[in-house]
Protein backbone atom coordinates (compact mmCIF):
# COMPACT_ATOMS: atom_id res chain seq x y z
CA UNK A 1 0.00 0.00 0.00
CA UNK A 2 1.57 3.43 -0.62
CA UNK A 3 2.15 6.01 1.57
CA UNK A 4 -0.61 8.44 0.14
CA UNK A 5 -3.48 5.78 0.58
CA UNK A 6 -2.70 5.15 4.31
CA UNK A 7 -2.32 8.69 5.40
CA UNK A 8 -5.46 8.98 3.53
CA UNK A 9 -7.03 6.06 5.56
CA UNK A 10 -6.02 6.45 8.89
CA UNK A 11 -6.58 10.92 8.24
CA UNK A 12 -10.53 9.84 7.72
CA UNK A 13 -10.20 7.86 10.97
CA UNK A 14 -8.82 11.48 12.41
CA UNK A 15 -10.74 13.90 11.31
CA UNK A 16 -14.01 11.87 12.32
CA UNK A 17 -12.85 12.54 15.77
CA UNK A 18 -11.65 15.87 15.64
CA UNK A 19 -14.51 18.10 16.62
CA UNK A 20 -15.48 15.79 19.25
CA UNK A 21 -11.55 15.64 20.78
CA UNK A 22 -11.72 12.09 19.60
CA UNK A 23 -14.50 11.21 22.64
CA UNK A 24 -16.73 9.75 20.77
CA UNK A 25 -15.62 8.69 17.54
CA UNK A 26 -12.03 7.57 18.17
CA UNK A 27 -13.31 4.03 16.39
CA UNK A 28 -10.51 3.26 13.80
CA UNK A 29 -10.52 -0.38 13.63
CA UNK A 30 -12.79 -0.73 10.86
CA UNK A 31 -10.76 1.78 8.77
CA UNK A 32 -6.92 0.57 9.74
CA UNK A 33 -7.59 -2.50 10.47
CA UNK A 34 -6.34 -4.27 7.48
CA UNK A 35 -4.12 -1.44 5.54
CA UNK A 36 -1.66 -0.54 8.98
CA UNK A 37 -0.57 -4.13 9.14
CA UNK A 38 3.19 -3.76 9.20
CA UNK A 39 5.94 -1.82 11.13
CA UNK A 40 7.22 -0.16 7.40
CA UNK A 41 3.70 1.13 7.05
CA UNK A 42 2.75 2.17 10.45
CA UNK A 43 6.23 4.29 10.82
CA UNK A 44 4.71 6.02 8.04
CA UNK A 45 2.52 7.59 10.40
CA UNK A 46 6.06 9.18 12.07
CA UNK A 47 7.13 10.27 8.52
CA UNK A 48 5.29 13.58 8.41
CA UNK A 49 6.34 17.30 8.65
CA UNK A 50 4.95 18.18 11.84
CA UNK A 51 2.90 21.26 11.57
CA UNK A 52 0.47 22.64 13.89
CA UNK A 53 -1.28 25.46 11.43
CA UNK A 54 -2.36 28.84 12.76
CA UNK A 55 -2.87 32.18 11.59
CA UNK A 56 -1.43 34.01 14.93
CA UNK A 57 -0.10 33.29 18.46
CA UNK A 58 -2.82 33.97 20.90
CA UNK A 59 -0.12 33.10 23.57
CA UNK A 60 2.10 35.79 22.63
CA UNK A 61 -0.51 38.16 22.11
CA UNK A 62 -1.38 37.31 25.46
CA UNK A 63 2.20 37.67 26.85
CA UNK A 64 2.80 41.53 25.59
CA UNK A 65 5.19 39.84 23.03
CA UNK A 66 3.22 40.38 20.04
CA UNK A 67 0.18 41.84 17.98
CA UNK A 68 -1.68 39.85 15.47
CA UNK A 69 -0.04 39.63 11.70
CA UNK A 70 -0.90 42.53 9.58
CA UNK A 71 -3.70 43.93 12.05
CA UNK A 72 -3.53 47.17 13.43
CA UNK A 73 -5.25 48.19 16.50
CA UNK A 74 -8.55 49.29 14.91
CA UNK A 75 -8.61 45.46 13.11
CA UNK A 76 -8.25 43.85 16.33
CA UNK A 77 -10.25 45.85 18.54
CA UNK A 78 -13.10 46.33 16.20
CA UNK A 79 -15.45 43.86 18.10
CA UNK A 80 -15.29 44.03 21.56
CA UNK A 81 -17.08 40.34 21.72
CA UNK A 82 -14.09 38.79 20.51
CA UNK A 83 -11.29 36.44 21.70
CA UNK A 84 -8.81 38.51 20.19
CA UNK A 85 -10.06 41.91 21.95
CA UNK A 86 -9.70 39.92 25.12
CA UNK A 87 -6.29 38.87 24.11
CA UNK A 88 -5.63 42.32 23.66
CA UNK A 89 -7.34 44.82 26.14
CA UNK A 90 -6.84 42.00 29.02
CA UNK A 91 -10.36 42.26 29.24
CA UNK A 92 -11.94 38.76 31.51
CA UNK A 93 -15.41 39.86 30.87
CA UNK A 94 -15.32 38.83 27.37
CA UNK A 95 -17.13 35.48 26.97
CA UNK A 96 -14.73 33.42 25.42
CA UNK A 97 -15.97 29.97 26.38
CA UNK A 98 -18.81 30.56 23.76
CA UNK A 99 -16.86 32.27 21.17
CA UNK A 100 -14.38 29.79 21.07
CA UNK A 101 -16.62 27.96 18.77
CA UNK A 102 -13.55 25.52 17.61
CA UNK A 103 -10.12 25.34 17.85
CA UNK A 104 -7.89 24.11 14.88
CA UNK A 105 -4.61 23.83 17.08
CA UNK A 106 -6.44 21.75 19.62
CA UNK A 107 -8.13 19.65 17.25
CA UNK A 108 -4.70 19.36 15.44
CA UNK A 109 -3.33 18.49 18.56
CA UNK A 110 -5.51 15.59 19.42
CA UNK A 111 -5.47 14.10 15.82
CA UNK A 112 -1.73 14.03 16.39
CA UNK A 113 -1.76 12.29 19.53
CA UNK A 114 -4.48 9.73 17.47
CA UNK A 115 -1.84 9.02 14.99
CA UNK A 116 0.72 7.87 17.90
CA UNK A 117 -1.92 6.10 19.44
CA UNK A 118 -2.69 3.78 16.09
CA UNK A 119 1.55 3.38 16.76
CA UNK A 120 1.35 2.27 19.93
CA UNK A 121 -1.17 -0.11 19.87
CA UNK A 122 -0.63 -2.03 16.08
CA UNK A 123 2.89 -1.81 15.99
CA UNK A 124 3.09 -4.76 18.88
CA UNK A 125 1.36 -6.91 16.50
CA UNK A 126 2.65 -5.61 13.21
CA UNK A 127 4.77 -7.69 10.58
CA UNK A 128 8.10 -6.40 10.46
CA UNK A 129 11.71 -5.21 12.36
CA UNK A 130 11.61 -6.18 16.46
CA UNK A 131 14.61 -3.09 16.76
CA UNK A 132 12.09 -0.95 14.67
CA UNK A 133 9.12 -1.77 15.67
CA UNK A 134 10.41 -1.04 19.67
CA UNK A 135 11.94 2.29 18.03
CA UNK A 136 8.56 3.69 16.83
CA UNK A 137 6.97 2.85 19.73
CA UNK A 138 8.70 4.55 21.68
CA UNK A 139 9.13 7.72 19.57
CA UNK A 140 5.05 7.36 19.47
CA UNK A 141 5.17 8.01 23.14
CA UNK A 142 7.67 10.63 23.72
CA UNK A 143 5.25 12.39 20.92
CA UNK A 144 2.17 11.81 22.76
CA UNK A 145 3.38 13.05 26.20
CA UNK A 146 4.44 16.20 23.90
CA UNK A 147 1.58 16.62 22.81
CA UNK A 148 -0.27 16.41 25.67
CA UNK A 149 1.82 18.62 28.05
CA UNK A 150 1.04 21.72 25.07
CA UNK A 151 -2.49 20.91 25.21
CA UNK A 152 -2.03 20.81 29.46
CA UNK A 153 -0.44 24.00 29.77
CA UNK A 154 -2.93 25.56 27.27
CA UNK A 155 -6.36 24.70 28.94
CA UNK A 156 -5.04 24.31 32.32
CA UNK A 157 -3.98 26.10 35.25
CA UNK A 158 -0.05 26.10 36.04
CA UNK A 159 1.08 23.08 38.05
CA UNK A 160 2.05 23.18 41.81
CA UNK A 161 2.49 19.76 44.09
CA UNK A 162 0.36 21.23 46.27
CA UNK A 163 -2.96 21.85 44.43
CA UNK A 164 -2.60 19.94 41.09
CA UNK A 165 -5.13 16.71 42.38
CA UNK A 166 -7.30 19.26 43.08
CA UNK A 167 -7.10 21.17 39.74
CA UNK A 168 -8.43 20.21 36.59
CA UNK A 169 -6.41 18.95 33.57
CA UNK A 170 -7.58 17.59 29.93
CA UNK A 171 -8.46 14.17 28.73
CA UNK A 172 -5.18 12.09 28.42
CA UNK A 173 -6.02 9.77 25.19
CA UNK A 174 -3.85 6.98 25.79
CA UNK A 175 -5.80 4.67 23.42
CA UNK A 176 -7.88 4.07 20.26
CA UNK A 177 -10.93 2.47 21.81
CA UNK A 178 -14.05 3.63 20.70
CA UNK A 179 -16.50 2.39 23.54
CA UNK A 180 -14.21 4.09 26.55
CA UNK A 181 -14.94 7.76 27.76
CA UNK A 182 -12.01 10.05 27.50
CA UNK A 183 -12.88 11.23 30.67
CA UNK A 184 -10.91 14.40 31.51
CA UNK A 185 -8.24 14.03 34.33
CA UNK A 186 -7.04 16.40 36.98
CA UNK A 187 -3.73 18.28 36.60
CA UNK A 188 -1.47 15.65 39.01
CA UNK A 189 -3.25 12.56 36.58
CA UNK A 190 -2.50 13.95 33.32
CA UNK A 191 1.58 15.21 34.41
CA UNK A 192 1.97 10.95 35.76
CA UNK A 193 0.62 10.38 32.38
CA UNK A 194 2.98 12.54 30.20
CA UNK A 195 6.04 11.07 32.60
CA UNK A 196 5.22 7.85 32.14
CA UNK A 197 5.39 8.25 28.22
CA UNK A 198 9.27 9.87 28.17
CA UNK A 199 10.28 7.92 31.15
CA UNK A 200 13.74 6.23 31.08
CA UNK A 201 12.92 3.10 29.88
CA UNK A 202 11.15 4.55 27.00
CA UNK A 203 14.24 6.86 25.91
CA UNK A 204 16.37 4.23 26.55
CA UNK A 205 14.96 2.65 23.09
CA UNK A 206 15.19 5.56 21.34
CA UNK A 207 18.24 6.33 18.25
CA UNK A 208 20.52 6.97 20.88
CA UNK A 209 22.06 10.16 19.31
CA UNK A 210 20.70 13.31 17.19
CA UNK A 211 18.45 12.43 14.19
CA UNK A 212 18.30 14.73 10.84
CA UNK A 213 15.51 13.62 9.39
CA UNK A 214 13.29 16.55 10.27
CA UNK A 215 10.31 14.59 10.31
CA UNK A 216 11.81 12.00 13.45
CA UNK A 217 14.10 12.85 16.58
CA UNK A 218 16.58 11.19 18.83
CA UNK A 219 17.30 10.44 22.31
CA UNK A 220 18.32 14.31 22.47
CA UNK A 221 14.44 15.45 21.87
CA UNK A 222 13.22 12.70 24.60
CA UNK A 223 15.78 13.93 27.39
CA UNK A 224 14.49 17.49 26.24
CA UNK A 225 11.07 16.74 26.62
CA UNK A 226 11.65 15.18 29.90
CA UNK A 227 13.32 18.07 31.34
CA UNK A 228 10.69 20.15 29.76
CA UNK A 229 7.56 18.39 31.68
CA UNK A 230 10.22 18.26 34.84
CA UNK A 231 10.97 22.25 34.93
CA UNK A 232 7.17 23.05 34.53
CA UNK A 233 6.12 20.77 37.29
CA UNK A 234 9.18 23.21 39.34
CA UNK A 235 11.31 19.97 39.81
CA UNK A 236 14.57 22.21 38.99
CA UNK A 237 16.80 19.25 40.05
CA UNK A 238 15.56 16.79 37.82
CA UNK A 239 15.01 19.05 35.42
CA UNK A 240 18.69 20.23 34.96
CA UNK A 241 19.89 16.71 34.83
CA UNK A 242 17.54 15.46 31.91
CA UNK A 243 18.69 19.47 29.85
CA UNK A 244 22.29 18.58 30.77
CA UNK A 245 21.90 14.70 29.35
CA UNK A 246 20.34 16.36 26.31
CA UNK A 247 23.09 18.54 25.48
CA UNK A 248 25.63 16.36 25.81
CA UNK A 249 23.67 14.83 22.88
CA UNK A 250 22.92 17.78 20.84
CA UNK A 251 24.32 20.92 21.95
CA UNK A 252 24.23 22.83 18.98
CA UNK A 253 23.50 26.38 18.97
CA UNK A 254 22.05 28.06 15.65
CA UNK A 255 24.91 30.86 14.42
CA UNK A 256 23.59 33.38 13.44
CA UNK A 257 27.07 35.27 13.23
CA UNK A 258 27.06 34.49 9.39
CA UNK A 259 24.51 37.02 9.05
CA UNK A 260 27.50 39.63 9.25
CA UNK A 261 28.57 37.89 5.69
CA UNK A 262 24.97 36.81 3.98
CA UNK A 263 23.02 39.72 4.96
CA UNK A 264 20.56 37.34 5.23
CA UNK A 265 19.28 34.74 7.48
CA UNK A 266 18.56 30.97 6.34
CA UNK A 267 17.11 28.52 8.64
CA UNK A 268 15.36 25.35 7.59
CA UNK A 269 13.85 22.23 8.43
CA UNK A 270 17.27 20.49 8.63
CA UNK A 271 18.65 23.18 11.10
CA UNK A 272 21.42 20.87 13.52
CA UNK A 273 19.41 23.06 16.53
CA UNK A 274 16.50 21.40 16.65
CA UNK A 275 15.56 18.83 18.30
CA UNK A 276 12.33 18.22 16.68
CA UNK A 277 10.87 20.76 14.16
CA UNK A 278 7.24 22.36 15.02
CA UNK A 279 6.26 25.05 12.56
CA UNK A 280 2.87 26.76 11.64
CA UNK A 281 3.07 28.88 8.34
CA UNK A 282 2.99 26.82 5.22
CA UNK A 283 3.42 29.49 2.69
CA UNK A 284 6.81 30.18 1.43
CA UNK A 285 7.12 33.17 3.83
CA UNK A 286 7.85 31.43 7.11
CA UNK A 287 6.56 32.08 10.52
CA UNK A 288 8.73 35.50 11.30
CA UNK A 289 7.73 37.20 8.33
CA UNK A 290 5.01 40.24 9.06
CA UNK A 291 4.96 39.28 13.12
CA UNK A 292 4.78 42.64 15.15
CA UNK A 293 6.71 42.68 18.31
CA UNK A 294 5.45 45.30 21.04
CA UNK A 295 7.46 48.08 22.60
CA UNK A 296 8.35 45.98 25.22
CA UNK A 297 10.31 43.25 23.03
CA UNK A 298 11.54 45.75 20.86
CA UNK A 299 14.36 47.85 23.30
CA UNK A 300 15.32 44.35 24.60
CA UNK A 301 16.52 43.72 21.09
CA UNK A 302 19.98 44.84 20.99
CA UNK A 303 21.32 47.29 18.35
CA UNK A 304 24.22 44.85 17.75
CA UNK A 305 22.17 41.68 17.66
CA UNK A 306 23.52 40.50 13.92
CA UNK A 307 20.19 40.22 12.65
CA UNK A 308 19.22 43.73 13.54
CA UNK A 309 22.65 45.07 12.85
CA UNK A 310 23.25 43.31 9.37
CA UNK A 311 20.03 41.60 7.50
CA UNK A 312 19.49 43.54 4.27
CA UNK A 313 17.76 40.67 2.12
CA UNK A 314 16.55 42.38 -0.97
CA UNK A 315 17.46 45.65 0.52
CA UNK A 316 14.63 45.43 3.15
CA UNK A 317 16.39 45.50 6.57
CA UNK A 318 15.16 42.47 8.90
CA UNK A 319 12.57 44.77 11.41
CA UNK A 320 11.06 48.56 10.52
CA UNK A 321 8.30 50.60 11.66
CA UNK A 322 4.69 48.91 11.36
CA UNK A 323 1.88 50.30 10.61
CA UNK A 324 0.66 53.63 12.29
CA UNK A 325 -2.28 52.24 13.91
CA UNK A 326 -0.17 50.12 16.11
CA UNK A 327 0.92 51.32 19.51
CA UNK A 328 4.40 53.61 18.80
CA UNK A 329 7.83 51.45 19.11
CA UNK A 330 6.39 48.32 17.46
CA UNK A 331 8.40 46.88 15.17
CA UNK A 332 7.86 44.23 11.73
CA UNK A 333 9.37 41.74 10.79
CA UNK A 334 10.55 40.97 7.16
CA UNK A 335 12.43 37.70 7.44
CA UNK A 336 11.34 35.25 5.31
CA UNK A 337 11.74 31.73 4.60
CA UNK A 338 12.33 31.01 8.63
CA UNK A 339 10.87 27.43 9.42
CA UNK A 340 10.70 28.84 12.88
CA UNK A 341 10.02 25.96 16.05
CA UNK A 342 7.32 27.21 17.44
CA UNK A 343 6.06 24.27 19.55
CA UNK A 344 9.43 22.03 19.20
CA UNK A 345 12.00 22.04 20.99
CA UNK A 346 15.74 22.72 20.15
CA UNK A 347 18.85 23.54 21.83
CA UNK A 348 19.00 26.70 23.33
CA UNK A 349 15.67 25.88 25.12
CA UNK A 350 17.75 23.14 26.91
CA UNK A 351 20.60 26.06 27.52
CA UNK A 352 18.34 28.41 29.24
CA UNK A 353 16.51 25.94 30.92
CA UNK A 354 19.64 24.51 32.46
CA UNK A 355 20.66 28.37 32.96
CA UNK A 356 17.48 29.18 35.87
CA UNK A 357 17.99 25.79 37.19
CA UNK A 358 21.42 26.60 38.01
CA UNK A 359 20.21 30.68 39.04
CA UNK A 360 17.77 28.79 41.31
CA UNK A 361 20.58 26.26 43.05
CA UNK A 362 22.41 29.31 43.60
CA UNK A 363 25.19 29.49 40.36
CA UNK A 364 24.30 32.67 38.75
CA UNK A 365 27.92 32.23 36.91
CA UNK A 366 26.98 28.90 35.61
CA UNK A 367 23.72 29.74 34.80
CA UNK A 368 24.69 32.78 33.48
CA UNK A 369 27.28 31.48 31.62
CA UNK A 370 24.44 29.39 29.82
CA UNK A 371 22.89 32.29 28.49
CA UNK A 372 26.18 33.52 27.61
CA UNK A 373 26.79 30.55 25.20
CA UNK A 374 23.72 31.59 23.34
CA UNK A 375 23.86 35.34 22.94
CA UNK A 376 27.64 34.78 21.56
CA UNK A 377 25.67 33.42 18.56
CA UNK A 378 23.20 36.45 18.77
CA UNK A 379 25.42 39.61 19.58
CA UNK A 380 28.27 41.01 18.17
CA UNK A 381 30.81 42.19 20.18
CA UNK A 382 29.23 40.02 23.23
CA UNK A 383 29.51 41.32 26.62
CA UNK A 384 29.19 38.06 28.86
CA UNK A 385 26.90 38.33 31.86
CA UNK A 386 28.78 35.33 33.82
CA UNK A 387 31.35 38.48 34.43
CA UNK A 388 29.11 40.46 36.03
CA UNK A 389 27.63 37.29 38.30
CA UNK A 390 29.61 38.54 41.82
CA UNK A 391 27.49 41.49 42.27
CA UNK A 392 24.07 40.52 41.50
CA UNK A 393 21.45 38.90 43.60
CA UNK A 394 19.62 35.89 42.57
CA UNK A 395 16.73 38.07 41.25
CA UNK A 396 18.91 40.21 38.73
CA UNK A 397 20.46 36.95 37.36
CA UNK A 398 17.01 35.92 36.78
CA UNK A 399 15.54 39.19 35.24
CA UNK A 400 18.74 38.95 32.61
CA UNK A 401 18.00 35.50 31.62
CA UNK A 402 14.18 36.69 31.92
CA UNK A 403 14.74 39.62 29.45
CA UNK A 404 16.89 37.89 26.90
CA UNK A 405 15.01 34.65 26.68
CA UNK A 406 11.98 36.74 25.50
CA UNK A 407 13.73 37.54 22.57
CA UNK A 408 14.85 34.64 21.48
CA UNK A 409 12.13 32.69 21.82
CA UNK A 410 9.61 35.09 20.42
CA UNK A 411 6.83 33.52 18.62
CA UNK A 412 6.77 30.13 20.18
CA UNK A 413 4.85 28.58 23.14
CA UNK A 414 8.11 28.78 25.66
CA UNK A 415 7.07 32.33 26.57
CA UNK A 416 3.74 31.27 27.62
CA UNK A 417 4.87 28.51 29.90
CA UNK A 418 7.17 30.37 31.03
CA UNK A 419 5.47 33.04 32.08
CA UNK A 420 2.37 31.10 33.74
CA UNK A 421 5.22 28.98 35.65
CA UNK A 422 6.84 32.21 37.01
CA UNK A 423 3.46 34.25 38.09
CA UNK A 424 2.31 31.21 40.17
CA UNK A 425 5.56 31.99 42.33
CA UNK A 426 5.89 35.34 44.81
CA UNK A 427 9.14 36.04 43.44
CA UNK A 428 8.48 36.21 40.05
CA UNK A 429 4.73 37.12 39.76
CA UNK A 430 4.58 40.18 37.50
CA UNK A 431 1.48 42.09 36.43
CA UNK A 432 2.01 42.97 32.64
CA UNK A 433 1.10 46.52 31.68
CA UNK A 434 0.24 47.28 27.65
CA UNK A 435 0.51 50.64 26.94
CA UNK A 436 -2.30 50.74 23.67
CA UNK A 437 -2.16 55.03 23.28
CA UNK A 438 -4.57 57.22 24.21
CA UNK A 439 -6.35 56.63 21.04
CA UNK A 440 -7.15 52.74 22.11
CA UNK A 441 -7.91 52.71 25.74
CA UNK A 442 -4.08 53.80 27.06
CA UNK A 443 -2.65 51.62 29.99
CA UNK A 444 -4.41 47.89 30.28
CA UNK A 445 -2.82 45.04 32.88
CA UNK A 446 -3.04 41.35 33.02
CA UNK A 447 -2.78 39.98 36.33
CA UNK A 448 -0.67 36.81 37.55
CA UNK A 449 -3.91 34.92 38.08
CA UNK A 450 -5.73 36.54 35.54
CA UNK A 451 -8.36 33.23 34.22
CA UNK A 452 -6.70 34.45 30.57
CA UNK A 453 -3.70 32.50 31.39
CA UNK A 454 -6.14 29.16 30.81
CA UNK A 455 -7.40 29.05 27.47
CA UNK A 456 -10.95 27.55 27.12
CA UNK A 457 -11.81 23.90 25.45
CA UNK A 458 -13.23 24.62 22.14
CA UNK A 459 -17.24 24.25 22.41
CA UNK A 460 -17.60 21.75 19.70
CA UNK A 461 -15.74 19.35 22.07
CA UNK A 462 -17.01 20.51 25.45
CA UNK A 463 -20.90 19.53 23.42
CA UNK A 464 -19.48 15.79 23.02
CA UNK A 465 -17.97 15.46 26.28
CA UNK A 466 -19.73 16.69 29.70
CA UNK A 467 -16.00 15.74 31.45
CA UNK A 468 -14.77 18.93 29.88
CA UNK A 469 -15.15 21.74 32.04
CA UNK A 470 -13.26 24.95 31.79
CA UNK A 471 -10.31 25.05 34.45
CA UNK A 472 -11.01 28.37 35.30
Amino acid sequence: MTTKKIFTTVLTAVMLCCTTACEDKLDIVPLGETTLDSVDDLETLLNQVPMLYQTENQFEMLCNNMYAKWDGLPDLLANSNSVTYALVKYDETVDRVNLTTSSSLYENLYSNINYMNVVISKAPEADGDDAKRIRIIAEAQVLRAWYHFLLVNMHAKQYDEATAAQLGGIAYVDNTNVGEQKTKLTLKEVYERILADCSDEVLAKLIQSHVDDPCRFGVDFGYGVRAKVLFQMKHYDEALHYANLALAVNGHIEDRTTVKTNQNWVLNETAQNNYYLIWCDNSNLGDLYGICITPDVATRISPDDYVNKYYLSDGVKAWEEPYPTLPDGCLQCNVSDIKWNVYGLRSESMYYLAAECLIRQGDLEGGLSRVDRVRAMRIENYQPYAAQAAGLTEHEAMKLLQDSKRVEFINTFENFCDRKRWNSESNYAETIVRDLGPEYGGIVTLRPDSPLWVFPFPQNAVLHNSSLTQNY
